[in-house]
């Protein structure tokens, strides 16, 4: 089958690059050949029956010879591209092998003699003695594929041919070259940019020999093998063609992954979702967990959660991926493997030596991206780092199994360490990591992940152990469990589990502020329903509290009941929570030396509302009951029992305003939102009922417009209030981009607050604070958010935030910011990255709290890139909540995505950084030159 495959490609001998000989033919045959005619042709077969398919020679006497000449054309259209002599040779009478050689293309061709991609030439009727039927039809008409031609002579032979499998079956051969001959049951050659090609793979040579019968292609000369995305070149190749095995001495070898896209997204957001998470950001000391990052790691800034507004999305295109290696031998061992002996591999561009991977044998899989080096060091400027005599990695960051380059690094409180990591990948869904971890004050640490995907239901679970602490000589651990399960129809289920051994476990082991701030570790299971109209929520919960102090309420359990459908114009909600409240043990007492209180609380709270819109505003009224039962332990008042029911009305409008207008000459779009939100509640003596997890809201613009100042079910304020604000936005015409959104509101007060929570003075005054925001995106590449609370009693500003970024490019950020809460915070915050010239680039930031004087966090750091590998590193302080400050060093070298040597760093530098991004992934447009 090979045999014939072969014979059926080759046949069409016509295609090939090469030079066009000096001489001219003097055309007298009857008919110009196509290659239509030519896959006819068999071995073995008589001159008549070649006749009957080609015609009489081009020297209609010579037809008693050997040798048969024919002239070959390829037309495009009317054009005549391509003239190639070819050579019949038979033997005893029998077809034997073909040649063909390029012949000037000449213009005094008969008209009616035409070829490939023309009219089907005039074949001549075989006599009805022949016995072949059909040969008087004029050829298919075959695609020319098998046919490059047109290039110069001093052209290398470099392109392939298009659309081989429409004209050649699969596993079948094309050859091309300048000369070409062809024994048609045994060999093919090829001289003068030769090229061999079969499926995916293309192999380019000066001279080829294929043995048809064994099945073995000999190349001599600047070979090139080329498959996908991987070239070989070398001197001279051996290889069976049809498994892809062989060998190629003294071989080079690249390999070029195209470039990828990223979105690197910058989101502006109202002033109403800014000023409302500046309320939230503000009840927490800056730098401490989730202060300025969002779920999806963004800054609070430019977070949005709701849909209202579009994030601007940037898209850059990242640095390709390119590898290369030598070898003394490349062996070929079947499709997508090739073993590199005596081998070099690195991803720097030829002619820069930075670094490579040097060992005794190198195997790559192209099929999966993956490579192992045995007897493998890493040399970096000469100077080897790193042996080990076994290693593998990947092409493009794919998963692989084996051990991971090591880590180092230095702390003040843990000293030198070194963590030596392995990484198993157990399935597409599934996989470990397992490391062990060396502390030169304290011992060996071993760490474990585990981490799972399926449709179903998802986890992790992270275990470290250190057995003996050399400081402490005591066991210490950290254990953290998590998985959800969705059952169907609406069902799921998890947990939630996190333990240390002692309370300074974060603040000795972790140099993260992010993790060694954190005092309560949440104990939790969950068991959810959703569908269209309903939510239930069950939770029981416990913590782990590593502060004395602050022991929170623990909930076994919690259960709530959410329903919401409408009914015509008519919107019905229920809102329902039954919650038992425990404290731990080990809770103190209160300052009267009497334990805190516990119990259960039943919550129902139905309303119904009906929203009145338009296209220039709405009007939503609404009415509502809340009715709360308590069954308490040990209350200070001797009570077992509280019950406390209320209705609450409220009544929430808007008008829209809009208008066009233009600033040097571009457009935009302003609008003028006024809103006005009326809340009734009448006045419930609520002094005597426990607090379990109630506290006062910030004001702000989401506080603004509720029913409720308090969060949490112990309290309901009395309110006869109306709350207004004003909101004007401006917007590019063209991008829809909001370019300015600024808001300012109040509430004002028609009757005396009576409902307070525990040590908190009732208000005096018949109207709040005033609160404005502004945000602005701007043309010059700023994006800047302001918020303002301002008492108008004292003549004071309660809290004031500004933030802003200057984001021009990727690789280039300068984040400032300077916060106030009255009597609490006073903070200003400076973070940046920035390019220093020559591909170095400078990151840090600085924390500083001015009402204690002193720095709460700073980072300090340089990184290089110098394109096949980046250098970073990073000294860092922490000032911890739960003991005394914490230094740390990182350093570390990557060597083109293949190797990671040292203390990574990149987590601490994006939560300290936003808008960072990683040398690395900068892209080509924006990237420095490193060898100026």
């Amino acid at each position: 089958m090979l045999k014939n495959r072969v014979i059926a490609s080759l046949a069409a001998i016509l295609m090939a690059h090469g030079s066009i000989s000096d001489a001219a033919m003097n055309l007298s045959q009857d008919h110009v050949l196509n290659s239509a005619m030519l896959l006819q042709l068999r071995p073995g077969m008589t001159k008549p029956q070649v006749q009957t398919i080609l015609g009489a020679p081009l020297i209609p006497s010579n037809s008693q010879d050997d040798r048969w000449n024919y002239v070959y054309q390829r037309r495009v259209g009317s054009e005549l591209k391509e003239q190639r002599l070819v050579v019949l040779v038979f033997e005893n009478g029998l077809l034997k092998s073909v040649r063909g050689d390029i012949i000037p293309v000449t213009s005094d061709l008969p008209k009616s003699h035409t070829a490939d991609h023309a009219i089907a030439p005039n074949v001549i009727t075989p006599s009805k003695k022949t016995g072949n039927k059909g040969l008087n039809k004029p050829p298919e008409k075959i695609e020319t594929g098998l046919i490059t031609a047109g290039q110069s002579s001093n052209a290398k032979n470099t392109s392939k041919p298009a659309n081989k499998t429409d004209a050649v079956a699969e596993g079948g051969i094309i050859i091309d070259g300048e000369k070409l001959e062809l024994q048609l049951d045994r060999k093919m050659r090829s001289t003068g940019n030769a090229s061999i090609h079969q499926d995916k793979q293309d192999i380019f040579a000066d001279s080829l020999e294929y043995d048809v019968l064994n099945d073995e292609l000999h190349a001599i000369g600047n070979v090139r093998v080329e498959v996908d995305n991987a070239k070989v070149t070398g001197p001279e190749l051996r290889m069976q063609l049809s498994e892809s095995v062989g060998e190629m001495r003294d071989a080079s070898i690249s390999m070029t992954n195209p470039m990828t896209s990223i979105l690197q997204k910058r989101r502006t957001v109202s002033s109403e979702t800014f000023a409302r998470r500046l309320g939230d950001l503000q009840s927490q000391q800056i730098g401490s967990n989730d202060s300025y990052t969002s779920p999806d790691g963004l800054p609070v800034s430019d977070f949005n959660a709701s849909q209202s507004n579009n994030p601007f999305m940037l898209n850059t295109t990242v640095r390709s991926t390119k590898a290369r290696g030598d070898a003394k031998s490349i062996l070929f061992e079947g499709e997508d493997k090739k073993r590199l002996i005596d081998a070099r591999y690195t991803t720097c561009e030829a002619g820069v030596d930075d670094w490579y991977i040097k060992a005794s044998e190198i195997s790559l899989n192209d099929y999966t991206d993956s490579g192992t080096a045995k007897n493998a060091r890493i040399e970096f400027k000469g100077v080897p780092i790193l042996y080990t005599p076994w290693i593998g990695f990947s092409f493009n960051d794919q998963r692989k199994s084996g051990f991971l380059a090591p880590t180092v690094g230095s702390t003040s409180r843990s000293g030198f360490e070194a963590l030596v990591p392995y990484y198993w990948n157990i399935a597409p869904n599934m996989d470990a990591t397992l490391a062990t971890r060396a502390l030169s004050k304290r011992g060996i640490q071993l760490q474990g992940e585990f981490r799972y995907l399926q449709d179903n239901f998802s986890g992790t679970s992270n275990l470290e152990y250190l057995p003996t602490d050399s400081l402490s000589s005591e066991t210490r651990y950290y254990a953290n469990l998590k998985h959800q399960h969705r059952f169907g129809n609406g069902w799921s289920a998890g947990y939630s589990l996190e333990k240390v051994s002692d309370d300074q476990y974060f603040s000795e082991m972790s140099t993260r502020i992010v993790t060694t701030s954190r005092i309560n570790l949440p104990q939790q299971f969950n068991l959810d329903y959703a569908d269209e109209n309903w939510r239930f929520n069950a939770i029981a919960q416990k913590f782990q509290t590593l502060r004395q102090d602050s022991y929170p309420y623990e909930r076994l359990p919690q259960m709530t009941l959410v329903g919401n459908k409408y009914y015509g114009d008519i919107n019905a909600n229920l809102y329902s929570q039954l919650a038992v409240f425990d404290i731990n043990k080990n809770a103190p007492l209160t300052a009267t030396g009497d334990p805190r209180v516990t119990g259960t609380r039943t919550t129902i709270n139905p309303s119904i509302s009906i929203p009145f819109a338009r296209t220039y505003g709405y009007v939503t009224p609404k009415f509502g009951i809340h009715h709360t039962n308590y069954s308490v332990n040990d209350d200070p008042y001797k009570e077992s029992t509280y019950q406390r029911t209320l209705p609450i009305f409220s009544l929430d409008s808007g008008l829209y305003f809009d208008r066009d207008f233009k600033i040097a000459k571009r457009g935009y779009s302003q609008t003028l939102e006024p809103r006005l939100f009326y809340v009734y509640i009448p006045e419930r003596d609520q002094s005597n009922i426990p607090v379990f997890d109630t506290s006062l809201t910030d004001l702000n613009f989401s506080s603004l417009f509720s029913e409720n100042q308090f969060v949490g079910n112990d309290r309901i304020n009395n309110a006869n209030q109306v709350s207004f604000a004003l909101t004007s936005r401006f917007i590019e015409s063209s991008t829809g981009t909001q370019r300015l959104s600024a808001s300012i509101g109040q509430r004002y007060y028609f009757a005396d607050q009576k409902v307070t929570l525990p040590g908190i003075e009732p208000r005096k005054n018949n109207s709040s604070d005033i609160i404005a925001g502004i945000s602005a995106q701007l043309k010059n590449s700023w994006i800047i958010d302001t918020f303002w609370q301002y008492n108008t009693d004292n003549a004071n500003s309660v809290r004031s935030t500004i933030s802003g970024r200057y984001n021009p490019e990727p690789g280039k950020v300068l984040n400032l910011s300077y916060s106030y809460r009255q009597d609490s915070i006073d903070q200003s915050d400076i973070s940046a990255q920035w390019p220093l010239g020559r591909g170095w680039y400078g990151i840090g930031r600085a924390n500083y709290s001015f009402r204690e004087n002193r720095i709460i966090e700073t980072i300090g750091g340089l990184e290089y890139d110098a394109g096949c590998w980046q250098a970073r590193t990073v000294l860092q302080r922490v000032s911890t909540a739960t003991a005394e400050a914490n230094y740390a060093f990182f350093f570390q070298l990557e060597l083109g995505g293949l190797a990671s040597i040292g203390a990574n760093p990149l987590r601490i530098i994006q939560r300290n950084i936003p808008g960072y991004v990683s040398t690395g992934l900068i892209p080509d447009t924006n990237q420095q030159s490193y060898y100026e």
